[in-house]
């Protein structure tokens, strides 16, 4: 019996379980796009429109982010190298051929470790440790950029009855990964996580 190298759940093959992959497989399609968002936060501000400009000595500029300028310049791009390299050497492969802007090496490391994915999951002994730092590496772009409110995926309209016609509300509910209490942000009626398959079913045609 196999172990998940970043859960440590149990597999009857492999090295990755088969959420952790799906969870890498985002990350390494999110991180290109992180990288270049990046950019936007290397220098310092600028100077805010309608401040007072004096005839006093002009003072030093501020430093660049040094956090930003690690992962930018070298941090992310060498780490997703590192391992593209490594993956290639335990298939008895050549090495890539490092080449173009920055932007584009994170780009096409990112691709080539995604579409290797499957090979990965199935027989990289390392596997576990590169889903762990692609997942280190995102969190510290996250830390900076900031990260996307998590909105849910639309569950349906809520049917509850607004009026003696019994007009549905209609308003869209929304769920997340671990909900077990929905509330209508219009009506306000509760949901409990018996009621998700009655809602599905009562939605009108073409929705949800």
């Amino acid at each position: 019996m196999n172990q998940c190298g970043l859960c440590d759940r149990d597999l009857e093959h492999g090295s990755l379980c088969p959420g952790d992959v799906l969870a890498l497989a985002g990350r390494l399609d999110r991180l290109p796009k992180l990288f270049v968002e990046l950019g936007l936060y290397l220098a310092p501000a600028a100077r805010p429109l309608g401040e007072r400009v004096t005839t006093a000595p002009a003072e030093p500029p501020l430093p660049l982010n040094e956090a930003v300028l690690d992962l930018r310049h070298g941090g992310i791009a060498l780490v997703l190298e590192s391992w593209r390299s490594d993956v290639q050497a335990a298939r008895g492969w050549g090495q890539p051929a490092i080449e173009g802007s920055i932007d584009r090496r994170v780009m096409v490391a990112c691709r080539w470790l995604g579409m290797s994915l499957e090979w990965i999951a199935s027989s990289y002994p390392g596997a576990g440790d590169l889903a762990r730092e692609v997942r280190e590496l995102e969190g510290a772009a996250l830390s900076i950029v900031g990260a996307k409110p998590d909105r849910g995926r639309p569950l349906g309209q809520c049917v509850a009855a607004v009026d003696e016609d019994d007009t549905p509300c209609g308003a869209t509910i929304r769920y997340r990964d671990g909900d077990t209490r929905l509330v209508c942000p219009w009506c306000g009626l509760v949901y409990e996580s018996k009621d998700f398959l009655m809602l599905a079913r009562l939605q009108p045609e073409g929705v949800a």
